[in-house]
């Protein structure tokens, strides 16, 4: 009886841990792609907004290829990160107006879409 005890306890010590949470992303820019080198939208910042309808960008001819650990879409439209520097291959999409504060991806270019 005394270890059914002792469990619930811990257990119950876990539930009022407070679970961390993103911070909001700064990303205003009008139908811009933000893309953060941490993860919760942390750290140094790059922005893309395509000139044209859409635009593919090679991260690593910008200094980020490898680097994004979280991104924020401001579009309505999706966009998508991608293995290779010329946005082919299968895509890593993030949905318009939303964000992902933890990418694992290893992404070198974005396909962003107005």
């Amino acid at each position: 009886m005394k270890k059914i005890t002792v469990l619930l306890c811990a257990l119950a010590g876990l539930a009022v841990t407070p679970a961390a949470q993103a911070a909001e992303p700064d990303c205003t820019f009008t139908d811009a792609f933000c893309a953060w080198d941490q993860t919760n939208y942390e750290g140094a910042r790059f922005n893309v907004s395509p000139l044209g309808s859409s635009a593919c960008v090679d991260l690593a001819a910008h200094g980020w290829g490898n680097r994004i650990r979280s991104a924020y879409n401001n579009s309505a439209l999706t966009a998508s990160l991608f293995a290779s520097t010329d946005c082919t291959g299968r895509p890593y999409p993030i949905d318009g107006k939303t964000g992902q504060p933890n990418i694992t991806f290893q992404a070198r270019s974005v396909f962003v879409q107005r």
